[in-house]
């Protein structure tokens, strides 16, 4: 993950091919606010993953101009729903 100062000082850095990645830093606190990356020292992470990612997913549609860098495509998303309605007929 690559910090800047200003759109500006991304278009300096010699990396920079493009705006597609560009989030806020309010959005980007928003979405590493989410259980998905706070619960991470929690014992029973692993075993809860599929909802935490269920719950990123809504998350992610809400950045503001984030561009298709940070939206998942609607088979990956049907992919994660179905894994997680899977996981939940296991219990």
């Amino acid at each position: 993950m690559n910090l800047f100062r200003s759109e500006e000082h991304l278009r300096k850095w010699p990396g920079f091919t493009g705006k597609e990645g560009i989030i806020t830093l309010g959005d980007a606190m928003r979405l590493f606010s989410e259980p998905m990356f706070t619960k991470r020292l929690e014992a029973d992470y692993f075993s809860h993953m599929s909802t935490y990612v269920a719950g990123l997913i809504p998350a992610m549609d809400s950045l503001q101009n984030a561009g298709s860098y940070w939206r998942l495509k609607w088979f990956e998303k049907l992919g994660t729903s179905f894994v997680a309605k899977l996981k939940s007929r296991q219990r």
